[in-house]
């Protein structure tokens, strides 16, 4: 295995038993298994403790697709404002000091983190924190109307044709992410914005479908002659997907009428809705329509409040790639030079110069939408096998990663070395060494 590769070693078998439980694993050939994970060693192995065994189970680095960490959120995570790396990464926390080199990000999870100004694309301010409204599934009792949907080994199972809803689950701005599993080929569809909650009839919902001929995302309507509409399609078919699974995200802008859908983290299309009147409804509806040798599996599903209004700042940027770019709340786009954080009376300002003013200007960061950092130069290129997801948002690429009991330690292509909480842990994903060497070419 490709030194890159490893996660190192961290605590040993001999610690105290795990704080965290119910942890999820899933490996590439699509199995998935439940527990603590006690440690990730030298050689990439993740060591866990599982009902299943009486001793600890060990897991080689090889097979790892993804863990899924089962640790209770905390009120720390919820920091306002978003750091953009130059390279892709995404850190929630506050920023404390911001002078001609570098600037300082306090965070909940590792503290302060300085870095050097050039490498910082952009951050948004106001940001409202996404709270998690569902994770599961948990069992059947929180589901309705279930039509031959069993669980089993904590997920979702279907092979035949049945339905299974939950209701009065969305929120008007929602991220919908789930993963779908399957036996030889799925035959899959999930309504969502949805209170008619069967699969026949008049209603004004979408659904996604995955079946051998790819995926599809469609709007059902009760207005006018034509009953569907389709908003995004692949033809990406099931054997192109490793592990025989896929996972699935919806970002839904009910405000803005626009629908967003991923697939393996991957944008596939953003689309808007052709109907002026914007699905109300809050359920989701599960079908399965298997048979013979197919098989439908969800092992996890979540939903997420969305602060759309910052994902639409992002897609804005600043197009002058040589000056910083400043967006106030109210859409005013300025240019310049972002010189310094200035903070009095336990307020904090951005004191920014630009052409059109003889005075530099002191805009309070609370009146400030996006801040964005003039590009200088392209950011290191090093092998970041590890992608690790923050809870509570954010995301970064890790070059190493000590998983410790409590803390994790680790390092960062632009940050350098990292002490951050277990608690900060989502979720944690391995990139295969071949899809390493595509990154840094």
């Amino acid at each position: 295995m490709n030194a890159n590769f490893r996660l190192l070693l961290a605590c040993s078998l001999s610690c105290a038993p795990a704080l965290f439980a119910a942890d999820l694993i899933s490996l590439k050939d699509g199995s998935t298994l439940r527990g603590t994970v006690r440690l990730i060693d030298q050689h990439g192995t993740v060591v866990l403790d599982s009902t299943l065994s009486a001793k600890p189970i060990r897991l080689k680095g090889e097979a790892l697709r993804s863990i899924n960490f089962d640790i209770k959120a905390t009120a720390l995570q919820n920091h306002s404002e978003l750091l953009h790396l130059t390279n892709g990464d995404i850190l929630p926390g506050t920023l404390k000091s911001l002078d001609h080199d570098k600037l300082t990000f306090h965070t909940w999870y590792a503290g302060e983190v300085t870095l050097e100004r050039k490498f910082a694309q952009a951050i948004d301010f106001g940001v409202s924190p996404q709270k998690m409204v569902y994770q599961g599934p948990k069992g059947l009792s929180e589901w309705s109307a279930n039509d031959d949907w069993e669980f089993e080994n904590g997920k979702l199972v279907c092979d035949t044709s049945g339905t299974i809803a939950l209701e009065s689950i969305l929120p008007k701005q929602f991220i919908l992410r789930f993963r779908l599993e399957w036996e030889n080929s799925p035959n899959f569809r999930i309504y969502f914005c949805d209170d008619h909650l069967k699969r026949t009839g008049i209603a004004d919902r979408y659904y996604f479908e995955f079946n051998s001929a790819g995926s599809q995302l469609k709007r059902q309507t009760s207005e006018g002659d034509r009953q569907w509409f389709t908003l995004a399609q692949s033809h990406q078919r099931p054997e192109e997907f490793n592990g025989r699974g896929v996972d699935v995200e919806l970002r839904v802008d009910r405000i803005r009428r626009q629908i967003s859908l991923y697939l393996n983290g991957e944008k596939l299309q953003r689309t808007p809705d052709p109907i002026d009147s914007f699905p109300t409804g809050t359920g989701i509806m599960l079908q399965s329509q298997a048979g013979g040798d197919l098989k439908n599996i969800i092992p996890q599903i979540e939903i997420y409040e969305w602060d759309a209004i910052t994902e639409l700042r992002r897609n804005e940027g600043h197009d002058d790639l040589k000056t910083d770019g400043l967006v106030d709340v109210e859409g005013q786009h300025i240019s310049g030079t972002a010189l310094r954080l200035e903070k009095a009376d336990g307020k904090a300002r951005v004191v920014f110069e630009s052409p059109f003013n003889k005075k530099a200007l002191e805009i309070r960061t609370h009146r400030i939408s996006s801040l964005y950092f003039k590009t200088e130069g392209d950011p290191p290129k090093e092998h970041t096998p590890i992608r690790f997801n923050l809870r509570g948002g954010g995301e970064l690429q890790l070059s190493t990663l000590v998983l410790g009991e409590r803390n994790l330690s680790a390092q960062h292509p632009l940050l350098g070395e990292l002490t951050l909480s277990r608690e900060a842990l989502e979720q944690l994903f391995v990139r295969p060494p071949e899809e390493e060497s595509d990154q840094i070419q």
